[in-house]
């Protein structure tokens, strides 16, 4: 039936999510209001009457001009009138690639049900109600004991819901925008949202941040009631990015404490999104433990795969929530290095970060300009005979140009790959999946390669990724590395002993493929 409507739509240039969203809600109220006016006479079923019909009951006034004649919505009518509008709505939104929304897992709001009954609320508000659709219709909370407020901003989506929650006094539909004032009265005891995330917002009243999830969140915080709990997903970089988000997550933190931290299964926004995410849950009133979990997904459902809790003044004195290392089972490693009593230092204090620059395939031919990319990195060495050219003026490359001595550090791909750029002749530009680390005196290169190889160096790493089974690693954010700042003589000694052991160790490889091979040759020999 709604992929019948839809071919019918198609093959009439309404072709837009909200213009497939709007025939289907002026036929389902057409329909409704002949059965307001016990209208069954089979000549306003005719088409010349129903579209008259239409016009007067369902017309311009609140949709707009019919992109058709009369027989064009007859056939909408027939093929469409009894169309579940939530299901056709859910399945619409789903195949929009153009408007491409994020349509959110069914488990986020089972999850948001759960807590929900847990703590008695009644009263929810789940804003940007489209990105939830999917799991309003499969949970059927409206069905349930509660009083929901569903809020978008989107006037067709809002005459949708309000055309098919007709029926259903506990569920109320409001037009307006997260990302302003909301002029609500009403304060709610649990309220859902997932914020559009990474955009600039220019209009804000409070200007301490413009990133839109922080926005949002400043917009719905007031709305919660004193018991009440918000549930936030956010992108990584709203979990340890500096700067202003960072001063807005402890100001936040003070006023609506953190509740718990959800680590979110890689992949379940997919194909919306890929970065990693995380549930986080705001209270009005202060708590004595913060949880913090990984989730992960079983069949349909979110299950707690780890678990702990941090005291809510601990948790306070983090300068970020990076709760992938307080889950890491290897805290103790991890642990012992942050509590030792060595100085550490920020990589972005001692040391100059950039990315390269993006070089497309097109742009690749004989020059005197050489690239470095992600697969001339091999085994912790740079394998200068690999690299690819372009043809560019030295001068408009100069910015991406890498030194030797600088600290390159693979930040797209799979693997994770460092190596200490050596001698090279004419100039070599870093490719954009690389980020050049330029030390100044305080730190030797090679020192904080190996530590950034060691087990707690990949850790910290880790926690930085933005990129879920893709790494994806932001040059500002691997500035908040910390490193241990030892005494520049010591550090020399440790690389040393490092090189040192390595090349035995390669010398030992090279002898032992010597032999081997040698072995080989001796026994094929005597085959024949």
């Amino acid at each position: 039936m709604i992929e019948t409507f839809w071919n019918i739509c198609l093959l009439h240039d309404i072709v837009t999510r909200d213009q497939l969203l709007r025939e289907a809600v002026r036929v389902v109220q057409t329909r409704k209001s002949l059965e307001l006016q016990g209208a069954t006479h089979t000549s306003i079923l005719e088409p010349d009457m129903l579209f008259q019909w239409m016009k007067q009951n369902a017309g311009e006034r609140e949709f707009g001009h019919f992109p058709g004649d009369r027989d064009l919505f007859y056939r909408l009518y027939q093929v469409g009138k009894d169309m579940d509008l939530l299901d056709y709505a859910v399945q619409t939104i789903q195949q929009d690639r153009v408007t491409g929304g994020i349509v959110v897992h069914t488990s986020i709001v089972d999850r948001f049900k759960d807590m929900c009954e847990r703590n008695l609320y009644r009263t929810l508000l789940i804003a940007e109600v489209e990105k939830y659709l999917r799991g309003l219709a499969e949970t059927r909370l409206f069905k349930k004991l509660f009083t929901i407020t569903l809020l978008t901003e989107s006037y067709i989506i809002a005459k949708l819901l309000k055309t098919y929650f007709e029926a259903y006094p506990n569920v109320h539909i409001i037009q307006g925008s997260i990302y302003q004032a909301l002029p609500l009265s009403e304060k709610y005891e649990a309220i859902l949202t997932i914020p559009n995330f990474g955009l600039k917002m220019d209009d804000v009243e409070d200007a301490t941040i413009r990133d839109s999830e922080g926005v949002a969140v400043n917009h719905l915080l007031p709305l919660l009631r004193d018991t009440g709990r918000i549930s936030v997903t956010f992108p990584p970089r709203m979990m340890f990015q500096s700067g202003s988000i960072a001063k807005w997550r402890e100001l936040t933190n003070e006023s609506y404490p953190v509740q718990s931290v959800h680590m979110l299964p890689d992949g379940l926004f997919r194909p919306y999104t890929s970065v990693k995410t995380y549930q986080v849950e705001f209270g009005r009133s202060p708590t004595e433990q913060v949880l913090i979990s990984r989730l992960q997904l079983q069949k349909m459902s979110l299950e707690t795969e780890r678990e702990i809790s941090i005291h809510a003044e601990a948790f306070a004195q983090l300068e970020n929530w990076r709760v992938d290392m307080l889950l890491d089972e290897d805290q103790d490693t991890l642990r012992s290095f942050q509590q030792a009593p060595v100085s550490k230092v920020k990589l972005r204090d001692v040391a100059d970060i950039f990315r390269g620059k993006s070089v497309l395939k097109q742009d690749l031919r004989a020059g005197n300009i050489k690239v470095l990319n992600i697969s001339n990195i091999e085994d912790g060495e740079v394998k200068l005979d690999q690299l690819e050219t372009i043809d560019e003026e030295e001068r408009k490359v100069k910015r991406y140009e890498i030194l030797p001595g600088d600290l390159v550090m693979a930040c797209r791909g799979t693997v994770n790959k460092l190596a200490i750029f050596p001698e090279a002749e004419g100039t070599v530009i870093a490719s954009a999946n690389i980020i050049v680390i330029r030390f100044k005196v305080s730190i030797i290169s090679g020192f904080a390669k190996i530590f950034l190889e060691s087990p707690v160096g990949a850790t910290l790493i880790q926690s930085f990724q933005r990129g879920t089974t893709v790494m994806n690693l932001n040059p500002s954010d691997v500035g908040e590395l910390e490193l241990p700042l030892l005494p520049h003589e010591e550090q020399m000694n440790r690389v040393n002993s490092y090189n040192e052991e390595k090349e035995l160790f390669k010398q030992a490889i090279r002898e032992a493929t010597d032999r081997w091979e040698q072995v080989k040759n001796k026994l094929y020999s005597e085959l024949y």
